[in-house]
């Protein structure tokens, strides 16, 4: 996680199984391509226990345009895996789970959210 100080990350839980996952990889392919790489990131874990190889397959498949990690070896994540998906966690620059989202989200529906918490921030400090 130290490797993202200083942005805002989203983790965003799928499966290859769960139809809205699906559904919600143009867009977060979407939000991805928007926002500026130096003060975010997005990282899809897959669900399931699954290899590299097969990871390659489903990014390939589905043309997704972010980076994506396998559950196995479960990466060194302070949270524990959400218990229905899809599932994205927004992390803060300080390293703060501030969102917990369950089901299908937008670009939209994101970048509405992201821009509410970055402004809440800014009033914060």
């Amino acid at each position: 996680m130290s490797d993202f100080k200083g942005k805002w990350l989203l983790l965003n839980f799928w499966a290859e199984w769960c139809a809205p996952c699906l559904k919600e990889i143009p867009e977060l392919n979407r939000l991805y391509l928007s926002e500026n790489k130096e003060k975010f990131a997005l990282i899809g874990i897959s669900y399931d226990p699954l290899n590299n190889s097969k990871i390659k397959q489903i990014v390939k498949q589905w043309d997704i345009q972010y980076p994506v990690m396998a559950t196995e070896p479960m990466p060194i994540l302070p949270y524990k895996l959400p218990k229905s998906l899809p599932g994205n966690y927004i992390i803060n620059p300080d390293g703060e789970l501030v969102a917990k989202l369950v089901g299908q989200q937008t670009h939209e529906s994101l970048s509405k959210l992201l821009k509410s918490l970055r402004k809440k921030r800014q009033l914060s400090q």
